[in-house]
């Protein structure tokens, strides 16, 4: 090999070494944007399993004291417990499903094809047969003879159509109405609108755009037994429609009661 083939061998680097730093700078501020997340997530998940614990212990104490306690006494006490129980058992199944989704793809999904009027009617009279929401009026807003398909995983998406409805319900005082919604949308007729919507207090403009992070304590005027919760719920909805192609969003106005969550799903043809 002669000395000018030799040379033709070595080109000039894509990347000057300004470039190599500026990417290891953001790779190093992307890590530790991460780690504080996960910091900050565990942190709060640690308060809110402090929370029902406590309480659980508290009554368990009391049962125990050897007080003469009344029927009513015993019967409160342990419907105590049952609700800390179920609250904790929510909380870790949460956990496990958002750490399965981080290590998931769509591959991850149980797809079909199926008309998303008849599907929302099946999860709207589900709900209105469960008795938590008897103190709601419950509202279906879907056309007559909504044929559209859409490509899902029924039992994910239920639990995204469920985590929104529980939210609603948390957030809303006895006498007001959570809405089931759909529609084709406006401004791209190749997508669905999927909307949960409800009339209840609404949330701060300040903490919409970060309702969804999972490390995220919502203000306290949106929860009004106080119980602000790590936020995990809409952290699982905001990756399963992702996982489904579609996106999920918040609205929700001072002047206005209530708030709004919209689905955009690609329509099935």
């Amino acid at each position: 090999m002669n000395e000018s083939s030799k040379k033709n061998l070595f080109t000039e680097p894509e990347l000057t070494v300004e470039d190599l730093s500026h990417a290891l700078f953001e790779a190093n501020r992307k890590l530790a944007a991460t780690i504080e997340e996960r910091n900050e997530l565990f942190a709060n998940i640690s308060h809110d399993l402090r929370s029902p614990i406590t309480a659980i212990h508290n009554a368990v104490e009391y049962l125990e004291s050897g007080h003469d306690l009344s029927p009513e006494e015993v019967a409160k006490a342990i419907h105590l417990i049952h609700e800390r129980t179920d609250a904790l058992q929510s909380m870790i199944n949460n956990i496990f499903m958002l750490t399965k989704l981080d290590h998931s793809d769509s591959s991850y999904l149980n797809l079909e094809c199926i008309p998303c009027g008849p599907y929302l009617e099946d999860f709207f009279f589900l709900c209105e047969a469960d008795s938590k929401y008897s103190k709601r009026e419950l509202i279906l807003d879907v056309p007559e003879n909504f044929e559209y398909k859409i490509l899902i995983d029924p039992n994910e998406f239920n639990r995204v159509l469920d985590n929104l409805f529980t939210n609603a319900l948390n957030h809303t005082k006895e006498g007001t109405s959570i809405s089931l919604l759909a529609k084709v949308s406006e401004s791209n007729k190749d997508m669905l609108v999927i909307g949960v919507k409800d009339n209840g207090d609404g949330i701060p403009q300040s903490s919409i755009p970060y309702i969804f992070d999972r490390s995220y304590k919502i203000d306290s005027s949106r929860t009004p037994s106080g119980n602000s919760g790590a936020g995990l719920g809409l952290s699982i909805c905001k990756k399963i429609v992702e996982l489904h192609g579609g996106t999920i969003s918040c609205h929700s106005a001072p002047d206005i009661a209530g708030t709004e969550f919209r689905i955009k799903l690609p329509i099935a043809h």
